[in-house]
């Protein structure tokens, strides 16, 4: 059964609307997810960036793509008084090792921003995932590599975690990730943990409703 998101109603305007803009480094998976939430209530715009083969999808690469879709001479989008923007990363480390380096520059810059956040998974985007159905996290041979992550997830699902479908298990995912969330000395999230559950809460305060209600006609 596909759980859809078609309860899209218009709603009055109301203090709560706001424009959610989602730039990720996966180019399907983490793209997929959050277009889940595209249309779910009009008192929340959510703004996926999509990669093109050729972008640059290093912490940097997409901190620059993300200050051009808002500054420069043609922005793609103009930021309103209670937009966010989110930069959705990985902490599994790169070729080069430039990746800690990297975020650590980033989230000094989005400090200095209005509502620019940076949220990471260690080691990586299916961590949040595997929350939506598990409430602890588990310890497993090669726990710290991102493709074993990928299968415990797919395991965690008959057929594997469907971007039409699991979305709607957000709430959970939610307070399973809060609980189980840890921070090393150097403030990153630890091994099996991640911060995506800041962004989630976001989109969850005003979209709440609709979910509960999808859910309900199960």
């Amino acid at each position: 059964m596909i759980l859809t998101n078609r309860l899209f109603e218009r709603q009055s305007p109301s203090r709560e609307a706001k424009s959610l803009y989602i730039f990720c480094e996966g180019a399907k998976r983490e793209f997929q997810y959050f277009e889940y939430f595209r249309e779910i209530d009009s008192r929340i715009k959510v703004e996926v960036n999509k990669l093109s083969p050729n972008d640059d999808n290093s912490p940097n690469g997409l901190y620059n793509l993300a200050e051009s879709s808002f500054c420069g001479t043609k922005p793609k989008f103009t930021l309103q008084e209670n937009d966010e923007v989110w930069i959705v990363l990985d902490t599994d480390p790169d070729k080069s090792n430039s990746r800690e380096e990297q975020i650590n520059q980033i989230k000094e810059k989005c400090n200095q921003k209005v509502n620019w956040f940076i949220v990471e998974s260690n080691p990586c985007f299916e961590v949040w995932l595997f929350f939506h159905k598990n409430e602890k996290v588990i310890e497993f041979e090669s726990d710290t590599i991102c493709k074993s992550w990928k299968q415990k997830v797919n395991e965690s699902y008959e057929g594997g975690f469907d971007s039409r479908r699991h979305p709607i298990f957000i709430e959970e995912a939610i307070l399973n990730s809060e609980k189980n969330f840890q921070r090393n000395e150097n403030g990153r999230p630890t091994k099996g943990s991640s911060e995506v559950h800041l962004l989630a809460k976001s989109m969850f305060s005003v979209i709440k409703n609709k979910i509960r209600a999808i859910k309900n006609k199960l």
